[in-house]
């Protein structure tokens, strides 16, 4: 098992400070709301029953989440009993989830379904019940070992991400003085909780008092924009252009701030919403630092601003390398924290960038999807950003395929929001801004290969030669 802590320093529990301050503001919007007090009578009982049976600081707890009010009262009752939160994706069939379980040392395990065997206790806890909150500060170890959250990266092969608490509650106070949030906010759950985006989003609304709304997928993202409390919210591109095609108007709602991620940006869907008076931001982020690196209001295709406070980029060979307050504690691999660092303390990314003239970081794409044709390096991003800001494009992926000529060459998968285009339209269109050889030698619709917040490219690739 690896070590828990490294020091003793303590940070109030935000839920329980506001429960003491601000007991009957609205914590999470729900079909029955919850006040802070009553969130923290909830979180209360959830403590108490972990430790009756037997769950301690330091325990692995592998949960099935995405994103209801159980899985919220879960998650954060694991920061306030110190127990290492390692939710896991419902999509994943069970012996998927029994094999990351058992990568990530799992010594309990909650899911709202079935449970899958395995050395590890089957967790079951009563949600509804309510211990009385309590007038005392609950203290937080700030270097407690926090979470461990899959990502795939670009390999596909999952890697276990380990936060300490420190780092998320650096990543929420660096992304506040960029995007205010105080107690008259309502942030929408639209991430799941599996994913760092979404997990970021429970420290930036209890830090600041705010209320956390919970995503209701059975209702129209248009229809809750409009008639719930949602002044902030986490959408990637796709999401916005149909919401404009079903007659999205933010006049409409109280949308403040609208972070956009996941993919390239479109530039025409970037001044369409300009124009209708919500500025929407850009952000660069990364599981290995909590979430946001940089964040800013859309300029230059790929310019993502400056770093938020806690954290630090520099540029080696080519390649984005980043440390700070909100960089991780190290992959979990067989028991031990593994970080790897160069001997200045840089994580190096596998991300290709540079900064701009103002000192802002540009996004290139990354340098393992670089590829070479017939001499030339493709960097597919470069493509796909293109693509995007064509009207009638709403998401592209690039990919290579073997030449025998060339040796690769780019193959497109063009998702529409508008009517189609020949291709031959989009061919003049990347021309017209890029080298020749940038122009794909393929077109293939988009394909219908699950619901990812980031396409994997493999998969696409692997689509264009199935039977």
């Amino acid at each position: 098992m690896i070590e828990p802590s490294r020091s003793p320093e303590q940070t109030p529990c935000p839920v329980r400070h506001r429960a003491i301050t601000a007991p009957n503001r609205i914590a999470i919007h729900t079909a029955s709301p919850l006040s802070y007090r009553q969130l923290d009578a909830r979180l209360n009982s959830l403590c108490q029953q972990l430790e009756q049976a037997g769950v301690y600081r330091g325990d692995h707890l592998a949960a099935v989440v995405r994103g209801s009010l159980e899985d919220v009262l879960l998650a954060w009752a694991c920061v306030r009993s110190g127990v290492v939160f390692c939710p896991l994706n419902p999509a994943f069939p069970l012996e998927k989830q029994r094999e990351l379980a058992t990568q990530l040392d799992a010594s309990v395990f909650w899911s709202a379904g079935e449970i899958p065997a395995g050395c590890w206790q089957a967790l079951r806890l009563d949600f509804a019940r309510e211990l009385p909150a309590s007038e005392e500060a609950w203290p937080l170890e700030s270097a407690q070992l926090n979470n461990m959250i899959l990502t795939s990266g670009s390999s596909g092969a999952p890697k276990a991400v380990v936060h300490r608490l420190c780092n998320h509650l650096a990543s929420a106070r660096g992304s506040a003085t960029l995007i205010p949030l105080d107690e008259s906010c309502g942030w929408l759950l639209s991430l799941p909780l599996f994913h760092v985006g979404g997990y970021a989003i429970l420290f930036r609304v209890f830090l600041a008092g705010a209320t956390l709304v919970l995503d209701q997928r059975e209702r129209p993202l248009k229809e809750r924009l409009e008639c719930q409390p949602i002044t902030h919210v986490s959408l990637v591109p796709t999401q916005l252009w149909r919401l404009l095609a079903e007659g999205f108007d933010p006049a409409r709602t109280r949308l403040r701030e609208l972070l956009l991620g996941g993919a390239a940006i479109p530039q025409p869907l970037v001044k369409r919403l300009c124009a209708m008076g919500l500025e929407p931001k850009v952000s660069y982020g990364l599981s290995e630092m909590g979430s946001q690196v940089c964040t800013a209001v859309p300029g230059d295709a790929g310019v993502v601003g400056k770093p938020l406070p806690g954290r630090e980029v520099c540029i080696r060979e080519q390649e984005i390398c980043v440390r700070g307050a909100t960089l991780f504690a190290g992959y979990y691999r067989d028991g031990e924290l593994d970080l790897h660092l160069d001997a200045e303390g840089w994580f190096h990314t596998r991300d290709k960038g540079r900064f701009t003239a103002a000192r802002e970081l540009l996004v290139e794409g990354r340098l393992d999807n670089l590829f070479i044709s017939g001499g030339e390096n493709i960097q597919p991003e470069t493509i796909e950003q293109r693509l995007v800001d064509h009207p009638a494009i709403a998401q592209a992926l690039v990919v290579p395929v073997p030449s025998d000529e060339w040796g690769q060459r780019p193959a497109a998968f063009i998702d529409w929001h508008g009517e189609p285009v020949p291709y031959s339209e989009l061919a003049a269109w990347i021309r017209s801004a890029l080298p020749g050889f940038m122009v794909p030698d393929q077109w293939h619709p988009w394909p219908d290969l699950g619901g990812n917040l980031k396409p994997q490219r493999k998969q696409y690739q692997q689509s264009i030669f199935a039977p």
